[in-house]
This record gives structure tokens, sequence and C-alpha cells, in this order.
């Protein structure tokens, strides 16, 4: 999904950005949520908005939300099993599948979920498989764009490397549009394509993630978070002036130390 925002109105500003059809585009900053809000088209505002080519108004706008799936920090705390859960979710956004059972059991299988978990109640399930059903939940309804909002949250690294991998595969298999909005700047920098950074309900700077998270000078003095990575680096040449380049992998760091010292 490809979406165009020009002088889109957000409380006394407007906006306008671009969400890249196929992409894994960043999302950072205070208030970054009602950005996601905007995207999410949980309201329509003044402004222009433009996806896959066509201006969306009140008559369409709900064909269009019905393809963005967002997946908040929610708990899911119902005491019904799994099946019953997925269940209720077909019937309360009105998806017309002709095989529910299939189709669930489909969702399941590309978050890796296995098939006996249908029968347990969710209250038995750990936060990484609770986090895998919100996304096996989403997918019932076949989105274009699925936002996470703070998706590695409550996650070790192990099961935090397992959802990377999922959404790489959505990325490039499912051909799924991918927004991440968080705040860990390492997550961000190591596996977006493209970076919104939000400062006063407005885009404070927008551009690809290797370029944007570089210039350090401008994330320190607006107070944005700087990966790990990238501040290392940045010391490293302009502290000690040691020839290396910046990279996402700290091995590759460790190949440039080698090579220069």
């Amino acid at each position: 999904m490809e979406m165009i925002f020009k002088n889109y109105e957000h409380k006394d500003n407007k906006l306008s950005f671009e969400i890249e059809k196929g992409q894994i585009i960043g999302i950072t900053g205070k208030n970054s949520n009602e950005i996601v809000d905007l995207i999410a088209l949980k309201s329509l505002n003044k402004g222009q908005l433009i996806i896959n080519n066509q201006r969306v108004n009140k008559e369409n706008i709900w064909s269009y939300r019905r393809k963005i799936a967002l997946i908040r920090d929610s708990i899911l705390s119902s005491q019904s099993n799994v099946l019953n859960i997925m269940i209720e979710y077909i019937k309360r956004h009105k998806l017309e599948i002709k095989d529910p059972l299939r189709k669930i059991t489909d969702s399941l299988k590309i978050v890796s979920l296995e098939e006996s978990i249908l029968k347990r109640n969710i209250q038995t399930l750990s936060s990484s498989e609770k986090k895998l059903l919100q996304i096996a939940l989403s997918l019932l309804s076949n989105p274009d764009l699925i936002i996470f909002e703070e998706p590695f949250k409550c996650l070790d690294k192990y099961n935090e490397k397992k959802l990377i991998m999922l959404i790489q595969r959505l990325k490039e298999q499912f051909q799924k549009t991918i927004i991440i909005a968080s705040d860990d700047s390492n997550i961000l920098y190591k596996y977006t394509n493209k970076m919104l950074f939000i400062k006063n309900d407005q885009i404070s700077l927008e551009g690809k993630t290797n370029e944007v998270f570089l210039d350090v000078e401008y994330l320190k003095k607006n107070k944005f978070n700087i990966p790990e990575i990238v501040e290392f680096t940045y010391l490293a040449k302009n502290k000690k002036e040691v020839k290396i380049d910046y990279h996402k992998d700290v091995r590759d760091i460790i190949k440039d130390i080698y090579k220069h010292i």
C-alpha cells in the first residue's frame, strides 16, 4: 500500500509525507502514536490523502481502512480460548471468509503457531505467543499495510529475533508494507528502510534510515534516541579520530577497526 499525505491537517500543523509500498518504515518521537492513528485512518482530516493513486474521501475510506492492520501493545485478557477469539474477530470485523477455519489455521501457520493453540485459553499463553496471536488475528483480513506499535516490548532477545524474522517475511514473501512505531533506535536503525521522526506533532525529519540516523548532531539536539552502534562510531570518528565507516552490524565495525588500526 502506498500512502501520500499532502498538507494533511493534524492539530495546528499540516503534514506532508509518504508511506512507500513494500517498505519497512520506522516512526519514532513524542506522540508518534497520534501519527500512527492518522496512517491507520482513525479519522479523515482536511488535506489530501492519496492511497494507491486514489483520493481518499468519506465514501471510500472504509474500504481502505479494512486493508490496514494496527497492532498495539494490548494484552489479550479474554477468558476464552484462542479459536473463539479468532472467530469473534472475524464476526466483529465482518470479514467475508468462505472457510473461516482454514483461514484461521493458515494465519497461525504464517506466524509459526501450532494449530493445537486453538484449544488453549488466552491466559495460558506466553507474552511472545500473545504477540504472535495478535499478528495472526490481523492477517485474517489480509491487510496490505501492517502497523506495529512497540512490538518488541516484553520480549527477550530470542523472541525479538523471531519477530524480526517474521516481519521481514511478511514484507518479502507476502508483499506487506510494514510500519514499526518504536523508541528502540537500535531496532529501527538495523531493520527499517525509511524513518519518520516526530517532534511537536510534526514530521521533524524524514529520509532513508541509513542516512538520517547518521545526523547525530541533529538527533542529539532534538533529543531523539541514537542507535548504540551509530553513537559508538560517531565517538570513534570524532573523538578518537579512528577511520571507520558507519555500519549496521558490529562485526563490520570490528573488521574496520582491524583494518585501520
